[in-house]
């Protein structure tokens, strides 16, 4: 999986969320996180099923949601083709205002660090004396 970008919330994001939905905010939030910089445009590559995946919805509602993302002037498709006129995986260009949602740069600390792998740690370790055991009659 990319890297993630950390973003930071505007003071114009809230009228933003209410008018196109939880699911459309989500999706938003996860392709602004993925996006890269080319040629001076935010851009990210994914499909409608990746989205859904990543979100825990059906493909049908993820193309809602990024379809209402679309009509809001959030996100604009990017349509390519390869050179046997076959569609590539789906490109947008996020034209999402700094005021709404924006993505900084962020070096995590030795501290931070530190702390995700002992969260980690505590994560992934488990007590082998607890144990679930189904009997049948």
């Amino acid at each position: 999986m990319a890297a993630r970008a950390r973003l930071v919330i505007g003071d114009a994001a809230d009228d933003v969320r209410r008018s196109i939905g939880a699911t459309s905010w989500a999706a938003l939030e996860l392709l602004a996180s993925r996006a890269v910089e080319l040629d001076g445009n935010r851009v990210v590559t994914a499909s409608i099923r990746d989205i859904g995946d990543e979100l825990g919805v059906a493909k049908n509602t993820s193309h809602r949601a990024v379809r209402r993302l679309v009509v809001a002037g959030l996100v604009a498709p990017v349509q390519e083709r390869s050179t046997d006129g076959r569609f590539l995986a789906g490109t947008y260009r996020l034209t999402v205002p700094a005021d709404v949602l924006h993505p900084v740069a962020d070096q995590p600390s030795a501290t931070t660090r530190a702390n995700r792998r002992t969260a980690s740690k505590r994560r992934h370790h488990s007590d082998d004396s607890t144990q679930l055991s189904l009997l049948t009659p």
